[in-house]
């Protein structure tokens, strides 16, 4: 009897250098063709190996609206000589390292945009691509996943670790304009007042949230009103936030992979 198993994946789009997402002022800073979206990320299955038969992707949109109709490209990739793949370099910008991309490349998907594409129509912020069963050329896009021989498994007991990347195929713009009102400089506050995008069009609870301007997370989403973000615990790393300061999301892509197991 199959068994079935639906993992989500939700990539850190700024890992540690928010220059990835938006500009030192503030401006928008989108992505273009071909420019790495995010970097390896790891997830895990049970042993045995599995066919992945479906993806879904939410993409949010810029200032809260509906995402850009614009393709993705996703691969998928195990470890290479025991260790997770090398990185891919910074985000925005083309592929600079990641030279075992060979070795530890699994398969790719294109994920459509466009509405004759695979994207789905409705919501009235952020986006939903998926993969079609068949492409446009009547070819099975199902990928098969396999550990890696002769090495020890990076997961936990009874797991096996694999990889996910994703390239953009167009302009991508992740600047949520949740805009902080009126600041903060309190290192035990753990409530932000927001103006300009009500952030539950921009954030999701759990995601991590940065400044414009401050390659430190100050936290992650607790909850969420029209005007506030509640984070997890105190505003992390002393950082202090400015009137007008943006709030950014370093999870603006989560993925939803089924798989056959």
């Amino acid at each position: 009897m199959n068994r079935y198993l639906l993992k989500e994946v939700t990539p850190d789009l700024i890992n540690g250098r928010v220059a990835n997402i938006i500009g030192s002022s503030a401006g928008d800073k989108p992505f273009i063709a071909g420019d790495v979206l995010f970097d390896w990320t790891s997830f895990e299955i049970p042993k045995g190996g599995a066919r992945l038969d479906s993806i879904v992707v939410y993409i949010m949109g810029e200032d809260g609206a509906t995402a850009a109709e614009q393709d993705m490209f996703l691969f998928f990739g195990k470890t290479v000589d025991g260790a997770a793949p090398d990185s891919l370099g910074d985000g925005n910008s083309a592929m600079e390292t990641g030279y075992d991309f060979p070795k530890a490349l699994v398969g790719g998907v294109k994920l459509e945009g466009g509405e004759a594409g695979a994207q789905l129509l409705g919501p009235t912020f952020g986006d939903v691509l998926v993969n079609a069963p068949y492409s446009a050329h009547g070819v099975d896009g199902t990928v098969i996943f396999t550990a890696e021989e002769g090495y020890p498994s990076l997961g936990t007991v009874g797991n096996d670790t694999f990889y996910v990347c994703g390239f953009a195929g167009g302009g991508y713009d992740f600047s949520t304009g949740v805009l902080s009102d009126g600041g903060e400089t309190s290192d035990t506050e753990t409530s932000l007042t927001t103006k300009t995008v009500d952030p539950r069009k921009c954030f999701q609870i759990g995601d991590t949230v940065y400044i414009h301007d401050v390659d430190t997370a100050i936290g992650t989403v607790k909850s969420m009103t029209a005007t506030n973000i509640t984070l997890n615990a105190a505003i992390a790393g002393g950082t202090d936030i400015a009137n007008n300061d943006e709030l950014v999301n370093a999870n603006p892509i989560r993925i939803k992979l089924g798989f056959s197991l």
